[in-house]
């Protein structure tokens, strides 16, 4: 994943016209902006902050995630000889759940793997500088002050962090994917399920002795947890949970309250140094029963937010945008009517319902004043069908309908992956020979016509640009 340079910045004028608006540009509006740009769909991001964040943040892909990424070129895919060589392999990494080591996350052998270790802060600059390189407008720097929305555009109002420039944009869709305090979910009618926070937890880099006090890994106390996260060359992330309860106001955490919130948890005054890059968060769940009202669009933590445990916050999230970006850019350029993104809406809040789900249960079995609860879900985990249940929610991997790599062998000889021919984020139409046709394949579709490996249930099939099957005959 190269991340080497950044786009440079657009100039700004005083009006914008574009197709779509992306208001916030961490790794969820970045992505989306990617996927809107390779569609040749003209998109403008803009985001508050000038540089990336990097406070620790998620840093876990998983399996689901690193597919869709590989299908865009952004990770390593399996060759189609790896594929042809072993088309039943699987591959399997140990996972925990409620901070206990209990799963194991498995994938298919065609795919790039069970799990990964990507910094968040990386994966934004990777989408940042795809959507840059594609054609899209990037604002950094910039904020949304206002935001009006009727049948026929979105206007919004912008301001620069310098106070000197302000601007309007005109768009056809706003998608917000400006986090939980969303301003684009504030303007329209965004229904939510919420669950009150019952917790609350500062993470930060520091540097701690070997004997300072905070012990590595997940740590157990009677008022909560700790996760320290080792860094031999400097400072490590670091978490406190206090499970004493929530907290009625949420002021930005300063180093002084973060070692007292370590010394509550751990009973003992941690020995730490070099503190940075504090950042707040709690078990608060929230997701949004539609993420379309109109021309306005939901992604990322403006449409789900929680527990961050598992990186799984950001991973629905890269889906989200995978699974907007083909069907929006298709109602932009007429090939598709708005209701599409409907659809869009529908599949992906069953998808964060369940995830928000399992990370409120996370939170409840970790709380040391429940551990009846914890018992009682680590036996049912022990349990080979709900064992392997859990492991295909936390994977992204019980979304169904997905596509997994394949190699097709052509008449002349030549050899194509799924992967590869999803690399342009078109329909991929797959048949056994040229006299079969594949119903329902839209204009632009790739065609590729040949045997395919491993077997598959089908003889023809109309795979999404997400990766996910349109039909199968």
């Amino acid at each position: 994943m190269s991340t080497a340079h950044r786009p440079r910045p657009n100039p700004v004028d005083t009006d914008i016209d574009t197709d779509v608006l992306v208001v916030g540009g961490g790794p969820v509006g970045m992505l989306v902006a990617a996927e809107l740009a390779l569609q040749r769909v003209r998109v403008v991001v803009v985001e508050t902050r000038a540089e990336l964040d990097q406070r620790p943040r998620a840093g876990t892909v998983h399996a689901r995630s690193l597919s869709l990424l590989a299908r865009r070129g952004y990770l390593p895919s399996a060759t189609s000889e790896a594929i042809q060589r072993d088309p039943h392999g699987v591959r399997r990494s140990p996972f925990q759940f409620a901070a206990q080591p209990v799963l194991m996350i498995s994938a298919p052998g065609v795919e790039p793997g069970p799990i990964a270790g990507i910094p968040q802060a990386r994966l934004e600059a990777a989408f940042e500088e795809r959507a840059g390189h594609l054609g899209a407008r990037i604002l950094r720097g910039h904020t949304v002050t206002g935001l009006e929305a009727d049948d026929d555009a979105v206007v919004a109002e912008v301001a620069a962090e310098t106070g000197h420039r302000s601007l309007r944009i005109r768009a056809r869709y706003a998608v917000g994917t400006d986090g939980a305090r969303s301003l684009v979910a504030r303007i329209g009618d965004f229904p939510a399920q919420v669950y009150p926070a019952t917790m609350n937890a500062i993470a930060g880099l520091a540097v701690t002795a070997p004997d300072g006090g905070v012990p590595p890994g997940w740590h157990p106390t009677p008022s909560g947890w700790t996760l320290h996260n080792p860094n031999p060359h400097g400072p490590a992330r670091i978490i406190a949970m206090d499970f004493s309860g929530a907290l009625d106001h949420r002021p930005e955490p300063d180093a002084r309250e973060y070692r007292q919130r370590l010394e509550y948890v751990l009973g003992a005054p941690p020995a730490l140094s070099e503190i940075s890059h504090l950042t707040r968060f709690s078990d608060h769940g929230r997701y949004r029963t539609r993420l379309r009202d109109g021309r306005l669009l939901l992604a990322g933590d403006a449409a789900h937010s929680h527990y961050p445990l598992g990186g799984q916050g950001l991973n629905t999230g890269m889906q989200d945008a995978f699974a907007l970006g083909w069907r929006l850019a298709r109602v932009i350029t007429g090939h598709d009517r708005p209701a599409v993104l409907d659809e869009y809406s529908r599949e992906r809040v069953a998808v964060a319902a369940a995830v928000v789900a399992n990370t409120v249960l996370q939170s409840r079995m970790m709380n040391p004043r429940q551990p009846e609860l914890r018992a009682a879900m680590l036996a049912m985990l022990a349990i080979p069908a709900i064992h392997d249940a859990v492991a295909q929610l936390i994977s992204g991997q019980f979304q169904s309908g997905f596509q997994h790599d394949l190699v097709v062998v052509e008449a002349d000889g030549g050899v194509r992956t799924l992967t590869e021919l999803l690399r342009a984020g078109r329909f991929v139409a797959i048949r056994p020979d040229e006299h079969v046709p594949v119903p329902h394949a839209p204009a632009g579709a790739i065609t590729v016509t040949g045997k395919v490996t491993p077997d598959q249930a089908w003889t023809c099939a109309l795979v999404r640009p997400d990766g996910y099957l349109a039909g199968t005959w």
